[in-house]
């Protein structure tokens, strides 16, 4: 989605946009409703057997298989199609797939770096033939982008340092303070007088979405106005609903699944606290989304959160994977509206800084910067 928004401000900027994205069959059957509304972006769809979300571990080699195939196929018409002058790969996965292809067509090539792929790389989970195929391509690109100074530090030990740091943005007109919506409120059942602890994820083991439930079990022991708002979706799910069933805290939570991305400012309005326990970020969306509602946002302390997060003036941190040290941070934050309302002024004046209007205007720089590169004679 922050490839997406970058994205939109392009498109607002003025620049002819065509993006490629995937779609699954069933998707693709129900209709596209992405492209009507965004007919500005020029998007095409490439089929593939499901999503992949979790880029931190490898997808199944029949994916890939599938999914190279596809983007050979439709990249390869629409270059002929829309003769565009460069190459924007939005996912680090595609660079198995682009490159070579960029090559051929005598076209220049950015990566930009979501984290995810990165992390499962840094942590073992993809096998060495893998690594070196992808490191092998990603050569082969002519700038890689990173959101923050930890990326760019774990890509120079790959041996990638055409790097260029651009932080991600958000649409600071669509994430604003707005007053509650009572109707959503009523929709989930929260009395007025709750204090809500929201957590919005793909709920992948990445995220720890359990720490939150165990967090809430000790939490609710001394404030049983608590509660719980899980947006979203993926693997964990099932076993956050048990865990709640277990731990008999289930009245307290409220799972919604995925919500169309236009209601999110509604839903991180409604909470008081967005908490996100993850283990590895680049630069979460919903940590500066979070701010940008002027919300507590609670994270654990890894250097994706720090580069946003000033504990106890635009945030708080605790300790990663400390489920203590979350439910103190919890009940401190739910105890105390003031401190709540400080930090979401000052983390809404920070977030500033990630104008989705200057972002985009970094990315164009940099997009004119490697065309001037390449029209310049070797």
């Amino acid at each position: 989605m922050s490839g997406f928004q970058l994205l939109v401000g392009l498109a607002r900027a003025g620049h002819a946009v065509r993006s490629l994205a995937p779609i699954t069959p069933e998707a693709d059957r129900a209709g596209d409703s992405f492209v009507g509304r965004y007919r500005e972006l020029g998007v095409t769809r490439f089929r593939v057997p499901y999503f992949e979300t979790s880029p931190d571990t490898p997808a199944a080699a029949e994916y890939r298989r599938l999914e190279q195939e596809q983007i050979e196929e439709k990249l390869s018409l629409l270059i002929e199609r829309e003769q565009p002058d460069i190459l924007l790969m939005g996912r680090e996965t595609f660079a198995w797939h682009v490159p070579d292809l960029a090559t051929r067509c005598a076209l220049p090539c950015i990566l930009r770096i979501a984290g995810g792929f990165l992390t499962g790389i840094v942590d073992g989970n993809y096998p060495a033939a893998l690594v070196s195929q992808w490191l092998e391509e990603v050569h082969k690109i002519d700038l890689i982008v990173a959101q923050t100074a930890s990326v760019t530090a774990s890509l120079a030990a790959l041996g990638l340092t055409r790097t260029r740091i651009i932080p991600n943005g958000v649409d600071l007109r669509l994430f604003a303070p707005q007053p509650q919506d009572e109707a959503l409120r009523r929709e989930l059942g929260i009395d007025d007088d709750r204090i809500v602890v929201m957590h919005l994820s793909n709920l992948k083991p990445l995220k720890r979405a359990l720490d939150i439930v165990d967090s809430a079990a000790r939490a609710l022991k001394f404030n049983r106005r608590l509660v719980y708002v899980i947006v979203g979706d993926g693997f964990l799910r099932q076993a956050m609903e048990e865990a709640c069933r277990s731990n008999a805290i289930a009245e307290h939570f409220r799972f919604v699944g995925w919500v169309e991305y236009s209601r999110v400012p509604a839903y991180l309005n409604l909470a008081d606290l967005v908490v996100m326990p993850s283990d590895a970020e680049a630069q979460a969306r919903v940590y500066l989304e979070t701010q940008a509602c002027a919300r507590t946002l609670l994270a654990s302390d890894i250097p994706g959160a720090r580069h946003v997060i000033e504990d106890g003036e635009t945030g708080l941190l605790f300790r990663k994977g400390d489920v203590e040290d979350l439910t103190a941070k919890t009940l401190q934050a739910a105890a105390d509206a003031p401190l709540r309302s400080r930090i979401g002024s000052r983390a809404r004046r920070r977030v500033m800084a990630h104008s989705l209007d200057d972002v985009a205007a970094a990315y164009a720089a940099a997009i004119e910067d490697v065309l001037e590169n390449h029209r310049r004679p070797s």
